[in-house]
């Protein structure tokens, strides 16, 4: 049985390179869901994604 710390640091990188991870804090975001919502403009129809409490796009949010 291999324990953690016998396990080679230049292999364990590649590893991680190769699944895309960068560092292990990342695996805290892979199970974290999407703060982004798809929201339709109310003045204009365009749909688009936004983490903020809005109706309107950004182009109609400035005529508005």
């Amino acid at each position: 049985m291999t324990r953690d710390n016998e396990i080679d640091p230049e292999f364990e990188a590649q590893l991680k390179g190769k699944m895309g991870w960068k560092c292990p804090c990342s695996l805290e975001i892979i199970d974290k869901e999407s703060e982004l919502k798809t929201v339709t403009c109310k003045k204009c129809g365009k749909t688009f994604k936004t983490n903020r409490n809005t109706e309107y796009c950004f182009k109609c949010e400035n005529k508005h």
